[in-house]
């Protein structure tokens, strides 16, 4: 089965959400054809912004997988469970977004800032186990 965690967005988030889209309304509300281009292109920064934050999710999957979905203008990234070596919740001084770090495969990284860390990195390593366990089996027969 099939379980989803969703994106937990942070303050930096939404700061820069706004931000930028102040800096939109403000080339648009000064009359020109160049604030205007720039005004349309910060709008549609901010609508790409959005777009990521509602549409991240990581699901692991019943055969054993962590698919990483960054939205719907980026490419999946598929991990296999068993090929995770380690995950550590790093907790940043200097903006304090706080996010999973994960270690995979040969010297690979990613990071993911699901809602309810606890409970994800509780499932990805009850995953892991199931995925041992079916191995041995496989082995053994």
């Amino acid at each position: 089965m099939n379980r989803s965690f969703h994106y937990r967005a942070s303050w930096l988030n939404y700061t820069c959400i706004i931000v930028v889209a102040v800096a939109a309304m403000y080339s648009l509300w000064h009359r020109s054809v160049v604030n205007a281009i720039v005004g349309f292109l910060l709008m549609g920064v901010v609508v790409l912004m959005i777009e990521r934050i509602i549409h991240t999710v990581y699901v692991l999957t019943a055969d054993g997988r962590l698919v990483i979905s960054r939205g719907r203008f980026s490419r999946e990234m598929s991990v296999p469970v068993n090929e995770i070596i380690r995950m550590s919740v790093i907790r940043p001084k200097l903006l304090g977004v706080r996010y999973i770090l994960i270690e995979y495969g040969a010297g690979h990284e990613t990071t993911v800032q699901p809602v309810n860390e606890e409970a994800f990195m509780r499932e990805v390593r009850d995953r892991q186990e199931r995925v041992c366990i079916n191995e041995d089996k496989d082995e053994e027969l």
